[in-house]
């Protein structure tokens, strides 16, 4: 289920970000808190996928070739870190339901 999910969105994410037409934000730095929720959403999707770490900085460089859209170094962080977080929280859950401890409790 969770890989059918993940190429949906991931068919989404081309879209949202290769489309000639720019969506708008109607509050200060929403564009980055965009970027990062679209990635911080592919993370937990993910999350066990290590090819997918390229996605967010080739999704922004094609924005080079699309008419209406700029390259953002400030961006392509934005959508790194999301997918990171992302990818920790994904873990993170996966762990937990598998009933595996996140951290080491040490010895007694």
């Amino acid at each position: 289920m969770r890989g059918k999910l993940l190429f949906v969105y991931l068919l989404f994410l081309f879209y949202a970000n290769l489309t000639p037409r720019v969506p708008t934000v109607p509050i200060s730095g929403g564009d980055k808190i965009a970027h990062f929720l679209e990635f911080f959403i592919l993370g937990i999707l993910g999350h066990d996928k290590a090819f997918l770490l390229a996605l967010p900085i080739v999704l922004e460089y094609l924005q080079l070739f699309v008419p209406g859209r700029c390259f953002s170094y400030y961006d392509m962080v934005a959508n790194l870190i999301g997918f990171g977080v992302g990818v920790i929280v994904g873990w993170w859950y996966e762990s937990s339901k598998k009933g595996a401890s996140l951290f080491h409790k040490g010895r007694n």
